[in-house]
């Protein structure tokens, strides 16, 4: 009669080898995990290997069928796979920045990992449904604006699939602005800003060149490389910086982004 007297592991979920041991185990031709039963991949006389199948998390019975002879039973314990939702924020600029990744299965979370910029630090598991890391910073764009990676999570059940939008993460470069055309006008008049990364505006501001608060103005996109901006209503005659803001962050101040008021 076959008979099983250890599990390796005795945790673990799907697509893992399992490795059985006992004796008499010869003639086994099933590995049964409750009611799944599973053809075996190896079979000697003190041992059986078997992948693991999907199945719903939680403790099964493992025994093994030799002819119509069936074993004693071990507990297992299948791991349900990580199943990430969603991220606390979905855009970010190309240096090392903190989130949360919401969903379930998160709780023996080792690593998540953010396409091929590599792996997140500082890991903490909040809950089976929360944790926190920092991404890497993303390295050279390579003339691109932003980059699109999915966010994956490895557990003790696995690495979660990725999932598409909800759980990706977009960098984006730092925009800056090199010129402006023209240079000088009444307030209401447009002006042309060139630069670099100008994706996905979020604000466009004239901060006087002598310090003060910065005026929103109106704008249109136009190209990762144009926007034009209205100059706001308001403004006292003087020099302002222009200055573009993306998920990437803000332009820097430079001195072609002056724009003087009549």
């Amino acid at each position: 009669m076959p008979t099983l007297t250890s599990l390796t592991p005795t945790q673990s979920h799907n697509g893992i080898t399992l490795t059985l041991t006992g004796t008499s185990l010869s003639g086994t031709t099933k590995v049964n995990f409750g009611t799944k039963k599973i053809n075996p991949a190896t079979v000697s006389a003190t041992t059986v290997t078997v992948a693991i199948p999907a199945q719903c998390g939680g403790q099964v019975n493992v025994s093994v069928t030799a002819g119509t002879t069936t074993s004693n039973s071990l507990s297992f314990f299948y791991i349900d796979p990580p199943a990430p939702t969603a991220l606390s924020a979905n855009t970010g600029p190309a240096t090392a920045t903190s989130l949360s990744v919401l969903g379930s299965g998160l709780l023996t979370a080792t690593a998540v990992t953010f396409g091929a910029v590599g792996d997140g630090t500082g890991l903490t598991v909040v809950s089976d449904s929360e944790l926190t890391v920092t991404c890497p910073a993303h390295d050279a764009f390579g003339g691109a604006s932003f980059d699109t990676v999915d966010c994956t999570v490895t557990t003790a059940g696995g690495t979660s699939i990725p999932l598409g939008a909800p759980t990706q993460y977009t960098y984006y470069d730092v925009p800056t602005v090199t010129s402006l055309a023209p240079t000088s006008g009444p307030v209401g008049d447009d002006t042309t800003v060139t630069g670099a990364n100008l994706v996905d505006v979020s604000i466009v501001t004239f901060t006087p060149t002598a310090g003060g608060a910065a005026v929103q103005a109106d704008f249109s996109s136009f190209a990762d490389t144009t926007l034009v901006a209205t100059v706001p209503s308001g403004l006292a005659a003087g020099t302002y910086n222009v200055r573009a803001t993306t998920p990437g962050g803000q332009t820097a101040i430079v001195a072609g982004d002056v724009y003087t008021v009549d």
